[in-house]
Protein backbone atom coordinates (compact mmCIF):
# COMPACT_ATOMS: atom_id res chain seq x y z
CA UNK A 1 0.00 0.00 0.00
CA UNK A 2 1.46 3.36 -1.04
CA UNK A 3 1.95 6.07 1.55
CA UNK A 4 -0.61 8.86 1.58
CA UNK A 5 0.59 11.94 -0.29
CA UNK A 6 0.66 15.22 1.63
CA UNK A 7 -1.93 17.64 0.37
CA UNK A 8 -2.36 20.45 2.92
CA UNK A 9 0.01 23.06 4.27
CA UNK A 10 -0.43 21.71 7.80
CA UNK A 11 0.54 18.19 6.70
CA UNK A 12 3.61 19.50 4.88
CA UNK A 13 4.56 21.62 7.92
CA UNK A 14 4.27 18.63 10.27
CA UNK A 15 6.33 16.49 7.88
CA UNK A 16 9.00 19.20 7.83
CA UNK A 17 9.02 19.36 11.63
CA UNK A 18 9.22 15.57 11.72
CA UNK A 19 12.31 15.56 9.47
CA UNK A 20 13.97 18.38 11.42
CA UNK A 21 13.30 16.68 14.75
CA UNK A 22 15.65 13.88 13.72
CA UNK A 23 18.53 16.02 12.37
CA UNK A 24 19.32 19.33 10.68
CA UNK A 25 18.82 19.65 6.95
CA UNK A 26 19.92 22.20 4.37
CA UNK A 27 16.96 24.06 2.87
CA UNK A 28 17.42 22.42 -0.54
CA UNK A 29 17.72 18.96 0.98
CA UNK A 30 14.58 19.45 3.09
CA UNK A 31 12.71 20.74 0.04
CA UNK A 32 13.60 17.58 -1.91
CA UNK A 33 12.41 15.38 0.95
CA UNK A 34 9.10 17.24 1.20
CA UNK A 35 8.57 17.26 -2.57
CA UNK A 36 8.97 13.49 -2.56
CA UNK A 37 5.97 13.26 -0.22
CA UNK A 38 3.55 15.24 -2.38
CA UNK A 39 1.78 14.64 -5.68
CA UNK A 40 4.29 15.85 -8.32
CA UNK A 41 1.52 17.02 -10.66
CA UNK A 42 -0.12 19.36 -8.15
CA UNK A 43 1.44 22.82 -8.58
CA UNK A 44 -0.63 24.27 -5.74
CA UNK A 45 0.86 21.83 -3.24
CA UNK A 46 4.37 22.48 -4.63
CA UNK A 47 3.88 26.17 -3.83
CA UNK A 48 2.86 25.21 -0.29
CA UNK A 49 6.23 23.48 0.19
CA UNK A 50 8.04 26.78 -0.46
CA UNK A 51 5.75 28.59 1.97
CA UNK A 52 6.36 25.94 4.63
CA UNK A 53 10.14 26.12 4.13
CA UNK A 54 10.08 29.90 4.61
CA UNK A 55 7.98 29.45 7.74
CA UNK A 56 10.33 26.81 9.19
CA UNK A 57 13.30 29.08 8.53
CA UNK A 58 11.64 32.18 10.01
CA UNK A 59 10.78 30.22 13.17
CA UNK A 60 14.40 29.12 13.45
CA UNK A 61 13.69 25.41 12.98
CA UNK A 62 15.68 25.22 9.75
CA UNK A 63 18.94 27.11 9.30
CA UNK A 64 21.56 26.65 6.59
CA UNK A 65 24.12 28.36 8.84
CA UNK A 66 23.51 25.91 11.67
CA UNK A 67 23.64 23.03 9.19
CA UNK A 68 26.99 24.19 7.79
CA UNK A 69 28.39 24.73 11.27
CA UNK A 70 27.36 21.21 12.30
CA UNK A 71 28.86 19.59 9.19
CA UNK A 72 32.12 21.55 9.42
CA UNK A 73 32.54 20.58 13.06
CA UNK A 74 31.80 16.91 12.34
CA UNK A 75 34.20 16.72 9.39
CA UNK A 76 36.97 18.51 11.29
CA UNK A 77 36.66 15.99 14.10
CA UNK A 78 37.02 13.18 11.56
CA UNK A 79 40.28 14.70 10.34
CA UNK A 80 39.24 16.31 7.06
CA UNK A 81 40.74 19.50 5.67
CA UNK A 82 39.16 22.66 4.26
CA UNK A 83 39.15 21.63 0.58
CA UNK A 84 37.37 18.36 1.32
CA UNK A 85 34.82 20.07 3.58
CA UNK A 86 34.17 22.87 1.08
CA UNK A 87 33.57 20.36 -1.72
CA UNK A 88 31.36 18.25 0.55
CA UNK A 89 29.18 21.26 1.44
CA UNK A 90 28.85 22.36 -2.19
CA UNK A 91 26.98 19.17 -3.03
CA UNK A 92 24.11 20.45 -0.84
CA UNK A 93 23.81 23.58 -3.01
CA UNK A 94 24.49 25.92 -0.11
CA UNK A 95 25.46 29.55 -0.69
CA UNK A 96 29.19 29.80 -1.36
CA UNK A 97 29.44 32.92 0.84
CA UNK A 98 28.11 30.90 3.79
CA UNK A 99 30.53 28.07 3.09
CA UNK A 100 33.47 30.50 2.91
CA UNK A 101 32.44 32.08 6.20
CA UNK A 102 32.69 28.74 8.00
CA UNK A 103 35.58 27.19 6.04
CA UNK A 104 38.43 29.70 5.99
CA UNK A 105 41.40 27.67 4.75
CA UNK A 106 43.80 30.50 5.71
CA UNK A 107 43.05 29.94 9.38
CA UNK A 108 45.95 28.60 11.45
CA UNK A 109 43.73 25.98 13.06
CA UNK A 110 43.77 23.96 9.82
CA UNK A 111 47.51 23.50 10.20
CA UNK A 112 46.93 22.14 13.70
CA UNK A 113 44.25 19.78 12.38
CA UNK A 114 46.64 18.58 9.65
CA UNK A 115 49.30 17.93 12.27
CA UNK A 116 46.87 16.03 14.51
CA UNK A 117 45.74 13.90 11.59
CA UNK A 118 49.34 13.16 10.62
CA UNK A 119 50.30 12.27 14.18
CA UNK A 120 47.21 10.10 14.64
CA UNK A 121 47.85 8.11 11.48
CA UNK A 122 51.65 7.81 11.46
CA UNK A 123 52.71 8.52 15.09
CA UNK A 124 56.28 9.48 14.17
CA UNK A 125 58.23 11.05 11.31
CA UNK A 126 60.30 9.17 8.83
CA UNK A 127 63.30 10.06 6.70
CA UNK A 128 62.37 7.55 3.99
CA UNK A 129 61.13 9.26 0.85
CA UNK A 130 58.37 6.71 0.19
CA UNK A 131 56.99 7.02 3.73
CA UNK A 132 57.08 10.84 3.60
CA UNK A 133 55.26 10.77 0.25
CA UNK A 134 52.67 8.47 1.77
CA UNK A 135 52.19 10.87 4.69
CA UNK A 136 51.80 13.84 2.35
CA UNK A 137 49.41 11.96 0.09
CA UNK A 138 47.29 10.99 3.10
CA UNK A 139 46.88 14.63 4.14
CA UNK A 140 46.27 15.77 0.57
CA UNK A 141 43.50 13.19 0.13
CA UNK A 142 41.90 14.41 3.36
CA UNK A 143 41.63 17.92 1.89
CA UNK A 144 44.63 19.82 3.27
CA UNK A 145 46.62 22.18 1.06
CA UNK A 146 50.38 22.06 0.47
CA UNK A 147 51.14 24.82 3.01
CA UNK A 148 49.21 23.01 5.74
CA UNK A 149 50.85 19.69 4.85
CA UNK A 150 54.34 21.18 4.86
CA UNK A 151 53.71 22.82 8.26
CA UNK A 152 52.37 19.57 9.74
CA UNK A 153 55.31 17.55 8.43
CA UNK A 154 57.81 20.09 9.79
CA UNK A 155 56.05 20.15 13.15
CA UNK A 156 56.11 16.36 13.39
CA UNK A 157 59.85 16.41 12.59
CA UNK A 158 60.51 19.14 15.20
CA UNK A 159 58.64 17.45 18.00
CA UNK A 160 60.33 14.10 17.39
CA UNK A 161 63.78 15.71 17.63
CA UNK A 162 63.06 17.13 21.08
Amino acid sequence: MAAKKLSTEAEIYHAGIDFLSRRDYAAGELKQKLLAKIDPDNDEVKAMVSVVLERLESLGYQSDERYIEMLVRARKERGYGPQYIRQYLQQYRLESSLIEAYVDSRSFEWKEYAYRQLEKKFHQPSRELKVRQKQQRHLYQRGFDSDQIRWAMDRLDELSEE
